[in-house]
């Protein structure tokens, strides 16, 4: 394999990932695809079901192969006959259960070919959420050890895995998510009839409990202030949601926007972008916000955001799950006029794909050669 790289000849590399619908983690696979060295790398991406994509990858360097599995139990066989066709130098995989997956069948599945397991989640939390919670982190305490490495998007991510699962913190690195840099337009503050300045919140995410969206409407309730307030993203707490928003009586100011592919069109002169998480992995819409400029008003929470937000430069943190003050923190923020352009500056200096994936060419050509 040393030699392989020696010649000049492309490390061989198979990315996996359980498909390419609305996420973080799928949003980061478009983004590695896109932007790794084909000059370097030769990549074949498996997506165990790619029925229904919401990103697509269209760079022809780019093998995709589409398993056709709903699930990833299911998709044993088909695994190793990609992974005896293509004999990779180095399996990517991107999906805590796919990682565990890997992990537990390693020997039979690849022999030995190295495996670079993305980390997506806080796992020890987001295994409490698990109908047999008990059963999965004793598979990850007896089997994720296996893995040759594990990436890890934020600290806090690292340290559960080390303190938790008892991995080798030497087997483990910390590279955030990159941001594609998003062309902007000069922002514009909305005025009402009345000539008062009306402000613009923003959040984007998926509408599921742990993203906290119930108590960012309660805490939005509570401000005098002229606002509007976008939530782009759908899922299941739609309806709840909904709900909630009449209950409040703010309809017209509280917005459920759907699902965009370009979340943040006409959003460029959102005043403040609202994180209610109960956890988070590390959040992408965050640095993404930030490539914009838009401070951020969060709550703060186990993951990555500490890993993001510098308190009172990019943001302010609200350090108890109090509504009530967070909704003075909107306030506060609002009055800290913010510089948008040292936001997009310094977002841009920390987390563009060019750095990113510069780091995660380096691993993968460290693990192919070691």
């Amino acid at each position: 394999m040393i030699e392989r790289v020696k010649d000049n000849k492309k490390i061989n590399l198979l990315i996996i990932t359980p498909s390419l619908e609305c996420g973080g983690s799928e949003r980061f696979v478009l983004i590695l695809c896109n932007n790794i060295s084909v000059d370097k790398f030769d990549v074949t991406l498996v997506v165990l079901n790619n029925t229904n994509p919401f990103y697509k990858i269209n760079r022809s360097a780019i093998k995709i192969i589409d398993l056709k599995i709903p699930t990833v139990r299911q998709s044993f066989f088909n695994i190793r006959k990609v992974v005896k066709s293509v004999k990779p130098d180095i399996i990517f995989t991107t999906a805590n259960h796919l990682n565990l997956f890997f992990a537990i069948f390693k020997r039979m599945l690849t022999g030995t070919i190295k495996i670079i397991a993305r980390e997506s989640s806080i796992v020890s939390i987001q295994k409490r959420e698990e109908k047999l919670t008990w059963l999965f982190n004793g598979l990850l305490k007896m089997y994720y050890k296996r893995l040759d490495f594990i990436l890890c998007q934020s600290t806090y991510m690292q340290q559960d895995l080390v303190e938790h699962y008892q991995i080798n913190k030497e087997k483990t690195i910390v590279i955030n998510n990159p941001v594609e840099i998003i062309a902007i337009d000069l922002p514009i503050n909305d005025f009402n009839k009345t000539g008062e300045r009306t402000y613009k919140f923003i959040t984007v995410a998926r509408l599921s409990k742990e993203k906290g969206l119930a108590r960012l409407i309660n805490a939005v309730s509570y401000l005098k202030i002229p606002f509007t307030y976008h939530i782009i993203g759908e899922g299941i707490e739609r309806k709840p949601l909904e709900q909630l928003i009449i209950e409040k009586k703010l309809q017209g100011k509280v917005i459920l926007e759907g699902a965009k592919t370009q979340p943040y069109k006409n959003m460029q002169n959102a005043d403040l972008f609202l994180m209610g998480s109960y956890h988070e992995g590390f959040p992408n819409v965050v640095i993404e916000a930030g490539i914009l400029g838009i401070p951020v008003v969060g709550f703060d929470a186990p993951g990555g955001l500490k890993d993001i937000i510098i308190e009172g430069e990019n943001g302010l943190l609200v350090k108890h799950d109090n509504i009530i003050e967070f909704a003075g923190t909107i306030e506060s923020a609002l009055a800290k006029n913010f510089d948008k352009n040292n936001i997009r500056q310094q977002t841009s200096k920390r987390f563009s794909v060019v750095n990113i994936l510069d780091k995660i060419e380096q691993l993968f050509t460290k693990i192919a050669v070691s």
